[in-house]
């Protein structure tokens, strides 16, 4: 979730507060018994809550049995973060790494928000940079904040969704599909995190699950899973997953997973498990962080808006710092490798808000620099 976009979603929602108040979008009723027991229609056993111990305890005893590794000897997990058009730095990175000779095989690769558009080639390794690349910076992007107008004031987004979706649909096909379900039957995986906002809950899916049941109705969920992971709430319309649970059958709205998670490493419910067994003993964790990780000093106007978008930038920035430590204290106690890349402070050019394809080719360019040399890792 980019800081500067979400200054302007404030803004604009401030303005019109009152008329979108009266202008709420009806949905079918459901009750909590049918939401804790639902799943997308047709696809059980794909996703699971951040909170959910018992998933996160199958998770532990799966990793019992053994940390997989990859050729090199390793097991890496790769989290990418949210942050608008900045996740041309996780494209150059990649690249940059790529070039370097020094690139991991990832057994698992996450993604939230833009991190989630970005997952899926990532996940695919090497043979997909090229496309990578492509995606954040031929100009497919230059169009995503096309404006509603006036409509923005009884909708449930001050931008139009379709452009995101064109840009998913364009570039996630049934090539990219059987691929990742080729991958996943390896025992890799491929997470992405959306915000489940009824449920007030952080959902991480498996996207190889997704794929691997095949055919036309995969590949929709698969795109709107990425979608929803990146459709910032207040900017964009929210995704409604079809779910049934219970013998209903009702809409689930899917937001942004960095409303809940600005990076997804390991589910909150492990973060202070101790690796008795030493199961993770050697793993190595990375995570990119497509913005900048550190406070930045800014002198606030007394007025409302200021003060509303200024408290908003603390809160998400507290929580990305506060995700970083916990993941590190995770990793310090329990033998894992655990490094951050993040855009420094001193590179002026990074605005999540700005989409042109000078902008990205800018970003890409400075991930490039650091993922060929290493620089990146802190």
């Amino acid at each position: 979730m980019g800081f500067s976009l979400m200054r302007t979603v404030a803004a604009v929602l401030s303005a019109g507060l009152l008329v979108s108040a009266c202008a709420s979008g009806a949905r079918s009723d459901f009750g909590l018994t049918e939401r804790e027991a639902a799943s997308p229609v047709g696809f059980p056993n794909v996703r699971f809550s951040i909170e959910d111990e018992a998933a996160a305890q199958k998770i532990e005893q799966q990793l019992g049995e053994g940390v997989p590794k990859g050729p090199d000897g390793h097991f890496d997990l790769i989290a990418l973060s949210g942050g608008g058009a900045n996740g041309a730095f996780t494209a150059g990175l990649i690249n940059g790494w790529t070039a370097s000779g020094k690139r991991p095989d990832f057994e698992v690769v996450t993604g939230v928000s833009t991190g989630a558009l970005a997952a899926p080639f990532v996940f695919l390794g090497p043979r997909w940079d090229g496309r990578l690349k492509e995606a954040y910076t031929g100009g497919q992007a230059t169009g995503l904040l096309k404006s509603r107008g006036v409509r923005a004031l009884i909708g449930s987004g001050v931008f139009s969704g379709e452009p995101l979706r064109e840009l998913v649909e364009s570039n996630v096909d049934q090539a990219m599909l059987t691929e990742v379900a080729a991958e996943h039957a390896k025992g890799r995986l491929l997470l992405v995190a959306t915000t489940d906002l009824d449920a007030q809950r952080g959902v991480i899916w498996n996207m190889g699950a997704i794929a691997e049941r095949g055919g036309p109705e995969a590949l929709a969920l698969f795109r709107d899973v990425l979608i929803a992971s990146a459709s910032i709430p207040g900017a964009f319309p929210p995704v409604m997953i079809r779910s049934q649970g219970r013998g209903a059958v009702f809409e689930e709205m899917h937001v942004d997973g960095g409303v809940m998670n600005p990076f997804v490493a390991l589910p909150q419910i492990m973060w202070n498990w101790d690796d008795v067994a030493g199961v993770f003993q050697g793993a190595r964790l990375h995570v990119v962080v497509n913005g900048k990780d550190a406070p930045r000093f800014a002198v606030t106007r007394d007025a409302a808006i200021p003060v509303l978008t200024r408290s908003l930038d603390a809160v998400l920035g507290g929580q990305l710092r506060a995700t970083i430590a916990a993941n590190r204290a995770f990793a310090s106690r329990n033998g894992l490798e655990f490094q951050v890349a993040a855009i420094p402070e001193d590179f002026d050019g990074a605005d999540s808000l700005d989409f042109s394809q000078a902008s990205m080719q800018a970003v890409y360019d400075l991930g490039e620099a650091l993922g060929r040399t290493g620089e990146a890792w802190k």
